[in-house]
């Protein structure tokens, strides 16, 4: 979103909404990430309920950020501009507007993904797979555990998004569970044991209207309030 458009949501079309009451908005300040950037089903535990609460995933995701500048050619441009249109734009689409062979499209495709420059996830309903809660979190923790604390939740199996953000919780998160109970076990004992947090507010997600990126349903630091 560039600032025109944010400006755009904020200032104009949030306001002429009908039945908006009123809005909050606040800056993301750094997004955590780590096992589940966004969240996937290969390895996630099954809560207590199954057996598996400590079982980590079998895989990890690799960070989009690379950990130093990637030179890229001019195929490489085109890609990434084309897949910023489409992400499911096929080998044959990319080659068309590459004029490159669907060959060489897949060798710059697996070295931009190799190099953590391109990444591909899937987006699915989590209740076809028995996770029937989604749940916001709200945190406030001291300054000086932030970091760590967002870090901790970033590698949690459960936990779709985390992010440091202004305002009266500094940290905010999105989880995924089965059930009340595993909401239950997650915040008595997983956030419950770390350090520095001084208050969490959990808001479940009753019906998502839209799915955007890092499992967040919507924009973090952004809520609406309906009468």
């Amino acid at each position: 979103m560039t600032p025109h458009e944010r400006d755009a949501l904020l200032l104009e079309k949030l306001p002429r909404t009908p039945g908006l009451t009123a809005v909050g908005a606040h800056c993301l300040l750094r997004l955590f990430t780590d096992i589940t950037s966004t969240w996937y089903a290969n390895g996630i535990p099954f809560g207590p309920a199954h057996g598996h609460e400590d079982r980590v995933p079998a895989r990890t995701m690799r960070t989009l950020e690379p950990p130093e500048p990637l030179s890229l050619d001019a195929t490489d441009r085109v890609l990434l501009t084309e897949l910023a249109k489409d992400g499911r734009a096929g080998l044959s689409e990319l080659a068309a507007a590459t004029g490159r062979s669907p060959s060489s499209v897949q060798r710059h495709l697996e070295h931009l993904r190799s190099q953590g420059a391109l990444g591909f996830s899937v987006d699915f309903a989590p209740r076809h797979l028995g996770y029937h809660l989604m749940t916001h979190f709200w945190l406030r923790v001291a300054p000086g555990d932030v970091s760590a604390v967002g870090r901790a939740l970033a590698a949690h199996p459960e936990i779709a998004f985390a992010a440091a953000t202004t305002g009266p919780y500094n940290l905010v998160a999105s989880g995924v569970f089965c059930g009340s109970h595993d909401l239950h076990h997650y915040l008595d004992h997983r956030i419950g044991s770390l350090p520095g947090i001084q208050a969490i507010e959990t808001a479940p997600i009753l019906r998502e209207v839209k799915r955007l990126a890092f499992g967040a349903q919507l924009p973090p630091g952004l809520s609406a309030q309906l009468p």
